[in-house]
């Protein structure tokens, strides 16, 4: 998944709060990077990659990551102006 902010502060923020919840057990693993669009050059994206052994286990990760996201961009809407230009985008 790809998640993109309009500054680098923004997606560091987000990567630091997500990556507190570890997931439970080992059959599934996610990790987080952020990296420079590459569709422009002035957007952060934080790259979010899942493994699991099953697809159900997958589904359940990925639902929930998408859950606290929210919270967390509900967080900044709510506590700080964050520009519109903020968008989820999904590979």
């Amino acid at each position: 998944l790809d998640i993109t902010f309009p500054t680098e502060d923004h997606a560091d923020t987000v990567k630091r709060a997500m990556e507190v919840d570890e997931e439970i057990g080992d059959r599934i693993k996610k990790s987080f990077s952020i990296v420079k669009s590459s569709s422009n050059d002035e957007l952060v994206v934080m790259r979010v990659q899942f493994q699991a052994t099953e697809a159900k286990m997958l589904r359940v990760a990925v639902s929930t990551f998408y859950d606290y996201l929210t919270v967390t961009l509900k967080c900044f809407q709510e506590f700080e102006d964050v520009p519109d230009q903020t968008m989820i985008t999904a590979e």
